[in-house]
């Protein structure tokens, strides 16, 4: 559910203001508003520091883990995190030159391999001062022979597709149309010398790097400090003053948390007025849930939305119709299977609540495999007489005619799904006269369902399904909108419902997609089977086996990755669309930011 908030409004001495800050952020229950928005370059330069942390952690996580020989060089050590920082941004900025001064040279080096290393640079510039041009190419076959009938040429033999090509001139004008070698800058003996120190000094600074990479943990602890200094500067920088001797700052704290904050500031001698929030679109929205509704949290922060502090909490809704969608959707019993393995063994790796969610919607995708009959998409699988027991044939995914039917449960689901919606506003509006608008909205739900099913399924609607249209369009046009005005409300209200139920009737109707999509996956993962596994499997050797295990696990990988990706587009749609716009939420929130300190004590140090 989402949490009542209060509105606050702290004084506190001017003198005690960093231990004020520090007490807020162990305190941890309020959302701080900026109230003055001037800056002495202090967060900014924490901010640098913060990053510069940031930045180094990330390298030493990408670099390279190489073995090397402790023997071939001393261990790195420091404990000071401000100084492994400052050294591997300097560390990174001298392997960059070094790389960059390699690179140039390597490309000296080949000149050498393409010209010989006995040619000096030195002495083709003499020859030049002597009036003797020589200019080096390289060029394609078809060029290097149109060159030597125009001037004076000689050829070495071919590398790599090019013709190195010496042209030897009398007077600078000479030379080809095409791009000259440049000479090298040095030497082949000092280049050598050259590459070979550059390579011992990138050896250096990747060995520092390696012994750098156990600092990783000391350093993500820095970074945190560094960022809670931060928020402690901005905070405090955005606290607004009263003539030098006062700080004070707004900000929302949750109602559970009010006993709390007020205990601390009659500890800490602080002034204080709570209110409720005059602009309740300007509120955060803390939600706190019983923790078997709090699973569906990680699909949540996921997709990233947060209804109106004002709006409908949809958790509860979302994880039932989730993991109902997520079953058909799915609709295997091996693939769910599956699922529960890959959690068993990454369990270490997935946090609480993901793992249980996981469970759960692998749970429900067994029992929905096991009913309809689906194993990997196998036939013989399901044909299993303990098995085939288990197959409700209305929703079996092979050997049944049962198309009309999956259509039929599928508009039903819709209908239920959105059922619900305009019952959770029924109970929203109930001391208002909106809720019979609401009720008049369940009506017309129903009746859009019997039209669904007539226009799709050719099922004829009951003799009083007109009367749901009737009633329905009636309690909504009277009772949709409350205004002094009975006429314009009512006009208004008949004026939108035409749209309005045209968009109901898709929306029910979109629910079609559960079938199908459920329904594609279980005809791919058939596909699959068939074209791999042949009707003869005697006498198959053991290399075609592993060949044909190799290409069916290929095969259903595709098809679970594709589930789930229908998941994530169908299953979530039906919820933040079809289910959300007919309850009316339409997610503007933003979440809830308490102000935090994990280790106050050591966090923050003002500079006044």
């Amino acid at each position: 559910m989402i949490v009542r908030m209060k509105e606050i409004l702290l004084f506190a001495s001017a003198r005690n203001v960093d231990d004020t800050i520090l007490q807020l952020g162990e305190l941890g229950a309020i959302e701080i508003r900026e109230v003055n928005g001037s800056d002495n370059g202090t967060a900014e330069r924490r901010k640098l520091i913060l990053e510069r942390a940031e930045h180094v952690i990330k390298i030493l996580k990408d670099h390279p883990k190489k073995k090397t020989d402790d023997r071939d060089g001393k261990k790195y050590i420091s404990r000071d995190p401000k100084q492994i920082v400052d050294r591997v941004l300097r560390a990174e900025e001298i392997k960059q030159i070094c790389q960059e001064k390699l690179e140039d040279l390597y490309k000296q080096r080949e000149w050498y391999q393409t010209w010989g290393i006995e040619v000096d640079s030195k002495e083709i510039v003499y020859l030049k001062e002597k009036g003797i041009f020589l200019r080096l190419y390289l060029l394609d076959k078809t060029m290097a022979k149109s060159a030597n009938q125009k001037y004076f040429t000689m050829t070495m033999p071919e590398q790599n597709g090019k013709v190195p090509l010496v042209l030897v001139g009398r007077n600078e004008s000479e030379k080809l149309e095409h791009q000259e070698e440049a000479l090298p800058e040095l030497s082949f003996e000092n280049l050598c010398y050259q590459i070979g120190r550059k390579e011992r000094q990138l050896l250096r600074v990747e060995k520092f790097m390696e012994d750098r990479t156990g600092n990783i943990s000391m350093l993500e602890l820095y970074k945190d400090q560094l960022s809670e200094q931060l928020r402690a500067q901005q905070t405090l920088q955005g606290m607004g003053d009263i003539d030098g001797r006062l700080k004070y700052l707004k900000g929302y704290l949750p109602t559970i948390n009010v006993k709390d904050f007020i205990a601390a500031a009659e500890a800490n001698n602080w002034g204080y007025h709570i209110s409720e929030p005059e602009k309740p679109e300007d509120v955060p929205v803390y939600i706190k849930n019983p923790k078997w509704i709090s699973i569906i949290n990680p699909v949540m922060k996921f997709i990233d939305i947060v209804p109106g502090y004002k709006e409908v909490d949809v958790s509860i809704y979302f994880l039932i119709a989730f993991a109902l969608f997520f079953a058909m959707l799915v609709g295997d019993a091996g693939y769910g299977f599956i699922f529960l393995l890959l959690t068993f063994f990454l369990r270490k790796k997935l946090s609480p609540q993901l793992r249980v969610l996981i469970l759960v919607l692998s749970g429900a995708t067994i029992v929905w495999g096991v009913f309809s009959g689906t194993y990997f998409g196998s036939e013989k699988i399901a044909a299993i007489p303990v098995l085939n027991d288990l197959i409700i044939p209305e929703i079996a995914s092979f050997g049944v005619d049962n198309i009309s039917f999956m259509m039929h449960l599928s508009f039903l689901i819709g209908t239920i799904h959105l059922t619900i919606a305009h019952g959770i506003r029924v109970f929203r509006f109930i001391n208002s006269i909106r809720f019979l608008s609401e009720i008049g909205w369940i009506a017309l739900v129903w009746g859009l369902f019997f039209v669904s099913e007539q226009l799709v399924l050719g099922n004829p609607m009951p003799s009083w399904g007109n009367w749901l249209f009737v009633v329905g369009a009636s309690f909504v046009a009277l009772f949709s909108a409350e205004s002094k005005n009975f006429l314009k409300s009512v006009g208004v209200s008949l004026a939108n419902l035409p749209l309005s139920l045209i968009s109901g009737f898709s929306d029910i109707v979109s629910y079609v997609r559960l079938f199908a999509v459920g329904m594609a996956t279980a005809a791919v993962a058939a596909s699959f089977n068939n074209m791999i596994i042949p009707e003869e499997t005697e006498g198959i050797g053991i290399l075609k086996l592993v060949v044909m295990a190799f290409a069916l696990l290929l095969g259903h990988g595709l098809n679970i990755v594709l589930a789930l990706m229908a998941v994530m587009v169908h299953g979530i749609r039906l919820n933040m669309l079809e289910f959300a716009g007919h309850l009316g939420v339409q997610f503007s929130g933003e979440a809830f930011k308490p102000f935090k300190l994990n280790s106050p004590g050591n966090s923050f140090k003002s500079n006044k």
